[in-house]
């Protein structure tokens, strides 16, 4: 099968690479069903050591390292994905002869913070022993290891998908655990990180590693940057969402299908018209609550679908005044006051190597010193609203959807990395009406909720976030049912501004989201 087509080859300079990753190299969504016209192909990228030189005084590589990686052709680098396996071969033209004493390659992660020594500790290392004069097989001219010829050794090693926290005396940790065993201190691998924004750096490269002999030992080595993303699949759809996607028609809403929605907060407003004149204006009490879809698993490039159901909870005596409120209701929703948003918080340690003991890695979920931790915090977009079908009944229902940028990273939780996201609830200002929370209701409300994951928020305006509910982000699509579809186009994607030092935030002694 490999040979009817066959790979396409290059060599690749790190010069040539850009700084930043393009969002879409990191999109694996379609990785079981691609779009219609998507193709990914078996591709070879060349790392080559050239220190050699011919008769004519050309450089020429006596070392190559290849790697084969299934990706897009727009891809310039190799890219993994959790469980795959770093395909390739080492390859030797030796012109003279040459005494080596081992050959390996190398897999190793790294976590970057700053360029100080602190700031930089390698949380994976993956040794695979290609050859060596000591070993029984393998090419050699004589017991000394000398090496004389073009020589090619393949090699097929798995990309570790998870790590362990079990520090040993060098500072690396042993990634070798197997996945599944839900064994204590083991963590999904995480994605490359090469973000503009977030001050740190999350690094894979595979290594070449030549040892050869002479007066003294001499370690030669290619290094090849790669991508690496998990895979992270969210459960499937219930079978009344399934179906709507299935058939395009609308989604049902929380009253029809209540298992597929996950309520997040009930607050109770109160909005009047904007004070113009003297006297006071007719003001009504609105019980809002808001959903996402079920289950709080989404997919990178797919939607969050939002519901929102308001009633007026204010019993009027007078029908005129049950008009006046129902217009105010209306009105209300019509502005769409309510908002729902997406928030990014990445969170690491200042001094990663801290990070390498196992009591501080429980301690990054807890809390810490601000000179340990530090974070960035992404808004990231905000809910588009319609009016669904007309329910009556003194009910106004507002349909949205959050639309879920590629490019987000996922969701990640190691001792020395933390991504996590949340939906907010926020209520707009609105230059007709004047609104305002109800005394206490959504504190009380909260928190006398079962099972409820959501946190409120200390808030001293309804401008800011009212609450938090926590949601994860994936990398994949679903094993089976479909693929969950917008009803809006997607917004115009938002450029981060490199050309500017963030300031950093650090952490103080808050409940971190879950």
């Amino acid at each position: 099968m490999e040979a009817a087509n066959p790979p396409r080859y290059s060599t690749l300079s790190l010069n040539t690479l850009p700084l930043y990753p393009a969002p879409d190299d990191f999109d694996i969504s379609s990785l079981d069903r691609p779009h219609p016209g998507e193709r990914e192909s078996r591709q070879a990228f060349d790392f080559c050591i050239a220190k050699n030189t011919n008769s004519a005084g050309d450089s020429y590589p006596w070392a190559t390292l290849r790697l084969f990686s299934r990706v897009p052709a727009a891809l310039q680098r190799p890219r993994y994905t959790g469980g795959e396996n770093i395909k390739g071969s080492v390859m030797l033209n030796l012109k003279r002869p040459r005494t080596v004493t081992s050959i390996a390659v190398l897999l190793r992660g790294r976590m970057v913070t700053s360029s100080l020594s602190e700031g930089s500790h390698t949380f994976l290392e993956v040794v695979h022993p290609i050859w060596s004069k000591a070993s029984v097989a393998g090419p050699t001219s004589s017991a000394t290891g000398k090496l004389q010829g073009f020589f090619e050794w393949p090699f097929s090693f798995p990309f570790p998908a998870e790590i362990r926290s079990i520090p040993s005396s060098a500072s690396k940790w042993n990634s070798t655990i197997p996945q599944g065993t839900g064994e204590t201190g083991t963590y999904l691998t995480p994605q490359t990180v090469l973000e503009r924004g977030v001050n740190a750096n999350v690094t894979y490269e595979v290594v070449l590693k030549i040892t050869t002999a002479g007066l003294l030992d001499t370690k030669h080595r290619a290094i090849a940057n790669v991508l690496y993303i998990p895979l992270i699949r969210p459960p499937s759809l219930g079978p009344l969402r399934a179906g709507a996607y299935v058939s395009e028609a609308p989604l049902l809403g929380p009253e029809q299908d209540p298992a597929g929605w996950q309520e997040i907060e009930r607050i109770e407003l109160r909005v009047s018209e904007s004070r113009n004149g003297g006297f006071d204006p007719i003001s009504i009490d609105i019980e809002c609550t808001a959903y996402i879809a079920n289950p709080s698993t989404y997919t990178r490039g797919t939607v969050i679908p939002c519901y929102l159901i308001c009633k007026n909870t204010h019993v009027a005596r007078a029908s005129g005044h049950s008009r006046l409120r129902n217009t105010l209701l209306a009105a209300f929703t019509k502005q769409q006051c309510v908002s729902l948003g997406l928030t990014q918080r990445v969170q690491y340690h200042q001094d990663s190597r801290q990070a390498l003991s196992a009591k501080f890695g429980s301690d990054f979920k807890a809390g810490g010193s601000r000179d340990e931790r530090a974070r960035s915090m992404n808004a990231c977009e905000e809910a588009v609203w319609w009016t669904p079908r007309d329910v009556g009944g003194g009910t106004f229902n507002l349909e949205g959807e959050i639309h879920l940028d590629v490019g987000h990273l996922p969701s990640c939780e190691t001792p020395f990395l933390n991504v996590s996201y949340a939906v907010t609830v926020s209520i707009k200002a609105s230059p007709d009406l004047d609104v305002s929370l109800v005394p206490q209701s959504s504190r009380i409300m909260a928190r006398g909720r079962r099972g409820s994951a959501a946190s409120v928020l200390p808030s001293s305006s309804t401008t800011e976030p009212l609450v938090e509910f926590p949601v994860r982000i994936a990398t994949a699509h679903a094993k089976q049912g479909p693929v969950p579809r917008p009803f809006t186009p997607p917004p115009p994607r938002k450029l981060k501004d490199g050309s500017r030092v963030q300031e950093v935030q650090y952490l103080r002694m808050t409940r971190m989201w879950r």
